[in-house]
């Protein structure tokens, strides 16, 4: 049994236990199971609710594909360039 405090993030109670590597982890008092704080977030990359620690910025979806949600629309494709605008105008000299 370990010892008892308040989150300092969502207030709930937990309980420390040491972790297999010797670390103290956080948990719910009497189980093994470990606290993960569950207040109400606004993603800032798909503005989704979900529901974690204050200190999350984005949502799961965004943070496992690297700030994109599955839900955010991809940008638009840029116009394809012609020939004359690689050149510099349609001139036949080289550029280099």
């Amino acid at each position: 049994m370990g010892r008892t405090a308040e989150c300092r993030d969502c207030g709930e109670l937990i309980e420390f236990i040491e972790g297999r590597n010797g670390k103290w982890i956080p948990a719910r008092p009497g189980t093994e199971e470990r606290h993960r704080c569950q207040l109400d977030q606004t993603c800032e990359g798909c503005q989704k609710t979900f529901k974690g620690a204050n200190w999350m910025k984005v949502c799961p979806d965004c943070y496992r594909s690297g700030g994109r949600s599955s839900r955010s629309s991809p940008e638009p494709a840029s116009p394809p360039r012609t020939r004359e605008d690689v050149k510099g105008g349609g001139s036949d000299d080289v550029p280099f």
